[in-house]
């Protein structure tokens, strides 16, 4: 992620990070960062590179798939603790942005640690 040089996204990204899993508007990120939601938008895209429902997304994704390591929840539950709500669209972005569904992750895991055990 590029550098962040101005406080207010600062503050956004900083938002977003600790409540991932809560539903995030723009209208909500640009108040709680004190500018127009058009604006946010664009000086978001011009710091970070992407959107702020793009960075929203991928902050989801990336709990999700530490969760599906370091967990024994059920997918379901993981997309639940992630704030996903579908779970087609869930296990088809994960998969897009992981190269693997969380259901395959975690045989893949399952596997590892079934051949390590018996090393």
């Amino acid at each position: 992620m590029a550098r962040l040089d101005d406080i207010r996204i600062s503050y956004v990204v900083a938002l977003i990070e600790r409540r991932f899993a809560e539903p995030c508007a723009v209208e909500e990120l640009a108040r709680a960062g004190n500018m127009s939601p058009s604006y946010l938008t664009r000086l978001f895209r011009e710091q970070t590179g992407r959107s702020p429902a793009s960075f929203v997304r991928e902050v989801r994704l990336r709990r999700a798939y530490e969760l599906v390591q370091t967990t024994f929840l059920s997918i379901k539950e993981v997309m639940a603790a992630v704030g996903w709500n579908d779970p087609s669209h869930f296990s088809r972005a994960f998969k897009q942005r992981f190269g693997v569904s969380p259901q395959g992750l975690r045989e893949a895991l399952q596997r590892e640690f079934a051949s390590a055990r018996r090393a």
